[in-house]
């Protein structure tokens, strides 16, 4: 090649690929070594904060680091509801439910006929769902019917929309002609000092707070159920709101160094709180957690340590009892057994 009349050095793309693969390999290198510097580092932060019984600070920590404060202390239009239709169970209601001025979470509401208060369960959807779709109102899904299967046990059952529904079809999910990018939102929400997990949490509490103060639903007995994306707002919305006294985790709890998905992890989240330490803040209430041995998204194995140090979490504050890990032969969906079921519900009685 000539510039400006001199020859100049002609190289080859590849010639220098190892002082690349070199690049690469060091930062693979250094996240590893600080990743298993962090394990020592966020276990050292349970025993300052939640066996020195300094649980409400551990519990800001853990609520800044999502940013659910800037959802907070706003002056809200009130919810809209409409009946959507009934069933042979249940009532159903379409609402919308603000989270700030401008945002309306939607979300179904299923109110049994009852004739005295009835317990309330958060039932959340996961990745591509919608609350019809976990709700076996349109279709074939994986959700194992869970919301029929709360809904037989007489509670009442509140299901927040997430950004999360899918935009095309497929054998258990519906299409949507509603595009969004989730990935695009939460960075743009976190330049802001917050994230969607802190806006969709905080929608499921603004939901919660709507069922709980109709009449028929007994204030005190809530709990939450959730399968994958569901999952993983079950465990962290219970984490952040204490009046969730029974939780059900399913197809989702992890090893966040492996499955460090963008809008499941936070700066500085790799010192401060993996699953296992969201999971001590729902302690001493019941959690249920179900990993599936055939799951072809989330690797069981790589759940198995993390659960090690949940429990051992539970253990020190005295409550191992109120902790279920449980590993069954299933896939990515709610176990076929009945025992989470009956676990979360021991709680709402």
């Amino acid at each position: 090649m000539i510039y400006k009349g001199n020859k100049i050095f002609e190289d080859t793309p590849t010639a220098a690929d190892e002082y690349r693969l070199g690049y690469i390999k060091g930062i693979e290198d250094y996240i590893l070594r600080k990743n298993s510097e962090s394990q020592a580092v966020r276990e050292s932060l349970f025993e300052k904060y939640m066996l020195a019984g300094r649980v409400d600070e551990y519990r800001k920590i853990y609520r800044d680091m999502l940013g659910l404060s800037a959802f907070e202390g706003q002056v809200l239009p009130p919810t809209e509801c409409i009946l959507a239709g009934c069933d042979d169970v249940c009532d159903i209601y379409r609402l919308r439910v603000y989270i700030t001025p401008e945002i309306p979470m939607y979300a179904m509401l299923f109110l049994p006929r009852a004739t005295e208060a009835v317990p309330l369960v958060v039932a959340q959807h996961g990745g591509g769902g919608t609350p019809e779709l976990c709700s076996d109102l349109v279709g074939k899904n994986n959700y194992n019917n869970m919301v029929r299967r709360v809904l037989e046990r007489g509670a009442a059952v509140i299901a927040p929309q997430l950004l999360l529904w899918s935009i095309s079809e497929s054998e258990t999910m519906r299409a949507h002609n509603i595009p969004y990018e989730r990935r695009d939102v939460d960075n743009a929400l976190k330049h802001i000092g917050t994230s969607i997990t802190a806006l969709e949490i905080s929608g499921i509490m603004r939901c919660i707070d709507y069922a709980i103060a109709l009449p028929g639903i007994e204030a005190s007995k809530i709990g939450m159920i959730g399968a994958s994306y569901g999952g993983y707002f079950t465990l962290h919305t219970m984490a952040a709101d204490e009046r969730i006294k029974a939780g059900y985790v399913a197809c989702v709890f992890n090893d966040r160094d492996v499955y460090g998905w963008g809008d499941f992890v936070y700066r500085g989240s790799a010192a401060l709180l993996h699953d296992a330490e969201v999971a001590s803040l729902c302690a001493p209430r019941k959690l249920y957690i179900s990993v599936g041995k055939d799951d072809r998204v989330f690797n069981y194995r790589y759940a198995i340590e993390e659960g090690e140090r949940a429990k051992k979490y539970f253990e020190r504050l005295g409550c191992p009892e109120s902790l279920r890990f449980s590993v069954w032969d299933g896939g990515h969906t709610v176990e076929d057994s009945d025992e989470g079921y009956d676990f979360m519900f021991s709680a709402l009685k």
